[in-house]
């Protein structure tokens, strides 16, 4: 069964995605895409994944087979460079296969419009449905038409990009070295290749194509940049900088050779553009997920810019940078979209806007954190992962129909139900609860002004959630 989440679809291959089901999914946007005149492209990339450039190639013949003209990337691409190629084009779809930070026996399917953001519900519900209808129709034999295909470097065009929107001379200013990080995934050679073009003294690290990731998920987590860490302390850097497996997501080590968690840095970020760098801060708002930090609206507040809060998953947010209602997007899990450059998260943009951030101001991480929190009180958040049980969809139901008028101690001020169910907290603190769209996870989020009231609600959340599988599995 194919079931698109907040970020594609995705599954372990040989069970959950196989080859027979991409070429399916293949087969149903055929039959779901306009013929246009002249014929605009489907644009094909594909990552570092076992399997990828193979999958790539199956969807090259099942889109020239319906007569589309088809351009393929000439090597693995990180997915914002795919999402700016469509939108240059434009093309008519661009079609990504990645997992993108899933272990490495996940694969999956990325869908781009032809504005360059994730396709939302409204497409891919139309995708599913049109699989479930041709699972009931013989498959045909797929004959790729040679005349129709293209293979070319799609990524040039977006270096050239970040080129244009990066302060260079800023970056220059870095008061020390940089150590990257692409986690042996598709940001190598870009990223790595802008700053030392740039004459940037840069440590490359896990620069190589491997399918395994080193035998980790190419997630950015604390325990998957130990690496990482170790190098900025080898050579004493100011900064290091990783993306995950398909580079729309980033981390970051500062000088101390302290992994930060994605939501401070990504508040420092928005204050920075929505600031003294004014980078797409034109009559457009800010944009944050359910799940991001509470510390972007107030710095929306303080610049006096709408606050728009959307569901988990970039989608959400596509739409808003795409319009120009939000100059900046941010989600919680290292996502960033500024509407000048892409309306996409673009994980080696915002690499590269931390470095210009460090260089402009002349200050280490550390220091620019401690001023947010200083100018803008001071948030901590956290997220916990838990496995994903048989009795997970129930329980998360049972709590969107309790009435919540405490929790933990402190009045709810305000209950949201959609997506999954965010508890907001006298005092500035919340927590929410709801499903991954990616992996078979529950994901627990929860944010105080205090490091012993996070720990309480993360616990009390904790405790929340074992009440209600239990409550389901007795019933």
């Amino acid at each position: 069964m194919i079931r698109f989440g907040t970020a594609g679809w995705r599954g372990v291959v040989g069970q959950d995605f196989t080859f027979r089901q991409v070429r399916r999914l293949l087969w149903a946007l055929s039959r779901l895409l306009p013929k246009t005149d002249p014929p605009q492209p489907v644009l094909v990339a594909y990552d570092t994944r076992l399997l990828s450039e193979k999958l790539a190639q199956e969807a090259v013949d099942v889109f020239t087979h319906f007569g589309f003209p088809t351009v393929l990337a000439d090597r693995d691409l990180p997915a914002p460079a795919l999402a700016w190629a469509v939108r240059q084009r434009p093309g008519l779809l661009g079609v990504m296969f990645t997992a993108s930070h899933n272990p490495p026996e996940y694969n999956g399917v990325k869908l781009y419009t032809k504005d360059g953001v994730l396709a939302g519900r409204e497409f891919t519900d139309r995708v599913e449905r049109e699989v479930e209808h041709l699972a009931s129709q013989p498959e045909p034999f797929f004959l790729r038409r040679e005349e129709l295909v293209r293979v070319e470097p799609l990524g040039e065009a977006y270096l050239a990009a970040l080129e244009a929107h990066v302060d260079w001379d800023a970056v220059r200013r870095i008061p020390g070295k940089v150590v990257v990080d692409p986690l042996f995934g598709t940001a190598r050679e870009f990223l790595d290749r802008l700053l030392l073009a740039h004459g940037v003294p840069t440590r490359v690290l896990h620069a190589t194509k491997d399918p395994y990731f080193g035998g980790y998920a190419p997630e950015c987590t604390p325990a998957n940049l130990a690496t990482l860490r170790e190098a900025v302390r080898e050579e004493g850097a100011i900064l290091g900088l990783a993306t995950d497996g398909d580079a729309d997501r980033f981390g970051v080590v500062d000088g101390s050779c302290r992994v930060l968690p994605p939501n401070p840095v990504l508040a420092a970020l928005v204050d920075y553009l929505t600031g003294s760098r004014r980078l797409g801060a034109g009559p457009g708002g800010v944009g944050r997920t359910v799940a991001t930090t509470r510390l972007v609206d107030r710095i929306a507040a303080a610049r006096g810019l709408e606050l728009l809060e959307t569901p988990v998953g970039f989608p959400s947010l596509g739409p808003l940078l795409l319009s120009g209602r939000v100059c900046v997007g941010v989600e919680e899990s290292a996502g960033l979209g500024v509407s000048a450059h892409l309306p996409e998260r673009d994980g080696i943009f915002a690499c590269l806007l931390l470095a210009e951030m460090v260089g402009a101001t002349g200050l280490p991480l550390r220091a620019l954190l401690r001023n947010l929190f200083g100018r803008y009180g001071t948030l901590l958040s956290r997220r916990v992962q838990l496995p994903l049980r048989e009795e997970s969809p129930r329980a998360l139901e049972l709590l969107r129909g309790r009435q919540f008028r405490e929790f933990a101690g402190l009045a709810v001020t305000r209950v949201e139900r959609e997506g999954g169910v965010l508890l907001e907290l006298a005092g500035g603190a919340w927590v929410l609860w709801r499903l991954s769209g990616t992996e078979p996870k529950v994901r627990l989020y929860a944010e105080a002004p205090t490091t012993n009231l996070l720990r309480v609600l993360v616990r009390e959340a904790k405790k929340t959630w074992r009440k209600a599988e239990e409550e389901v599995r007795h019933v």
